[in-house]
């Protein structure tokens, strides 16, 4: 009767055990497939140039954000 019990007990516990550990992976492979798309958007995306002629305060001072072709700029 004892031994019953015990045996449910412990098959209790190690069911919750697996489905804990379900869980963890399924956390894991969700980060991993997150931190995948990042990297891809971020390949994807391009930061804009900056162009900067002259000095700041100074006649002729120019700043160019974007995408600046260098025959436009002179």
């Amino acid at each position: 009767m004892i031994f019953g019990f015990i045996k449910k007990l412990v098959k209790y516990y190690i069911n919750k055990l697996v489905s804990w550990l379900r869980i963890k992976k399924l956390q894991l492979e969700l980060d991993n497939q997150i931190k995948k798309y990042h990297d891809n958007l971020d390949s994807k995306i391009t930061k804009p140039k900056i162009i900067e002629q002259g000095k700041f305060g100074e006649d002729g001072y120019t700043i160019s954000i974007g995408d600046v072709d260098k025959d436009a700029r002179d």
